[in-house]
C-alpha cells in the first residue's frame, strides 16, 4: 500500500468513528430523556394512589383539561410507562 492510501483509510475510519460516537451520544441522550418520563410516571402514579377514590381527577390534554377516573388514569399512565419501557430497550440494543 502506498501512503495516500493509507492516509485515506485512516481518514475513512475516522469519519466512522466520529459518526459512531455521535450517534452514541444522541442515543444515551433519548435513553436518559426516556428514563426521565419512566421516573415521572412512577411519581405520579404513586400520588394519584394515595388518593382518596372520590376526588375529581383531571388529564391535561393541550388547553384542556378532561375529568377521568382515578383507575383510567392508574392505568393510562401504566400502559404510558410500558411504552416507555419498550423503547428503551429498543435504544439500548441499538
Amino acid at each position: 500500500m502506498s501512503d495516500p492510501d493509507v492516509k485515506k483509510a485512516i481518514e475513512a475510519h475516522r469519519q466512522k468513528t466520529v459518526m459512531a460516537n455521535q450517534q452514541i451520544s444522541v442515543l444515551n441522550s433519548q435513553i436518559e430523556s426516556l428514563n426521565i418520563k419512566f421516573r415521572r410516571s412512577q411519581l405520579i402514579e404513586s400520588e394519584l394512589v394515595t388518593l382518596p377514590e372520590d376526588v375529581a381527577t383531571y388529564k391535561a390534554c393541550g388547553r384542556m383539561f378532561i375529568r377521568k377516573t382515578r383507575e383510567t388514569l392508574i392505568e393510562d399512565i401504566k400502559k404510558d410507562r410500558d411504552k416507555v419501557t419498550d423503547s428503551i430497550e429498543i435504544s439500548q440494543t441499538q
